[in-house]
């Protein structure tokens, strides 16, 4: 009698299950489907685009792998790469570390409406839009009426300055650091957040073991923040290679493809010279290399 009555209870939670997975699978159809037609299709229509020569209008050539062999024999694609890179190494450590050194000096500001105004003032430039952004960092790097050689020029630096974004050299740099100063506020609210869970025992705990605050700050809260430290090198892998509006505001490239990332190009090659094979494969490529090198890293993270 016991077994049977146990046989029906499972049927009856099967039964069950079933229900509430075909529930389930209701919901999420409605988001699969918009998913699917906004971002499943057009990366394999992407993909399959890329081993075509096509202009956009008239007929498609399938050329195969001549696309992919083409693009790393390009100089300014492997130019535009190396900026990406130069892009992501950049932010991980300008808008992280003055993220996280504010949000320890918020965290140890007791009065709550004195640290909400500097974390609001902080938080401000990630509200704009990148191409408000750009504009706003233009007029700022003008070798005529711009803010940055007129600063300089205050404060006895004058030789210093120079036309920013007309220079090879320093177009980078500036372009990469107004990019940046959206950032930092980012990075400082998600470390603030994890910094507001960690146990105040255990700074207690080291102080009364003998422990001064760099020990502190290395031993307890660095480790404590790994899971935000892990969110933002993900988040910052991803945009930085994906990293175009402000580049195209700024500089659309140049001079001299200094500044060019590989969405500027591959925007340039598909759309302005009509290019669409050879920009589609820019954009498997660049896919790719986001999918991998994220793979990669939580892996790493993982086994460690």
């Amino acid at each position: 009698m016991i077994l049977i009555m146990r046989k029906e209870k499972e049927k009856m939670y099967k039964k069950a299950s079933l229900k509430n997975s075909f529930e389930a699978y209701f919901f999420i159809l409605p988001a699969f489907v918009i998913y699917v037609i906004v971002v499943l299709k057009p990366l394999l229509d992407t993909i399959v685009l890329s081993f075509y020569e096509w202009d956009g209008a008239s007929e498609k050539i399938f050329v195969f792998l001549k696309n992919y062999q083409k693009l790393f024999s390009d100089p300014i694609f492997l130019t535009a790469l190396r900026n990406n890179l130069a892009w992501i190494v950049a932010s991980i450590f300008i808008p992280m570390i003055l993220g996280l050194l504010l949000a320890v000096l918020l965290w140890s500001i007791k009065n709550q409406r004195i640290r909400f105004l500097f974390q609001t003032s902080y938080f401000m430039p990630v509200i704009p839009s990148l191409i408000i952004v750009g504009i706003i960092w233009g007029w700022i790097y003008n070798p005529v009426f711009g803010a940055a050689n007129k600063i300089l020029k205050m404060i006895g630096l004058g030789a210093l300055s120079r036309g920013w974004l007309g220079s090879p050299v320093w177009a980078l740099p500036s372009v990469i650091l107004a990019g940046n100063w959206t950032f930092f506020g980012f990075c400082m609210t998600i470390f603030l957040a994890g910094l507001q869970n960690i146990d105040k025992n255990l700074f207690e705990a080291a102080i009364i073991d003998g422990a001064n605050r760099i020990q502190s700050f290395r031993y307890i809260t660095i480790p404590s923040l790994r899971n935000q430290i892990n969110l933002l090198i993900i988040y910052i892998l991803i945009g930085s290679f994906k990293v175009f509006d402000i580049v195209y505001v700024m500089t659309k490239g140049g001079p001299f493809n200094s500044t060019e990332v590989v969405g500027t190009y591959m925007y340039t090659r598909a759309f302005e010279h009509s290019l669409v094979g050879y920009g589609s494969s820019m954009a498997t490529i660049l896919a790719l290399i986001v999918s991998i090198s994220t793979l990669i890293f939580l892996r790493l993270r993982e086994e460690k």
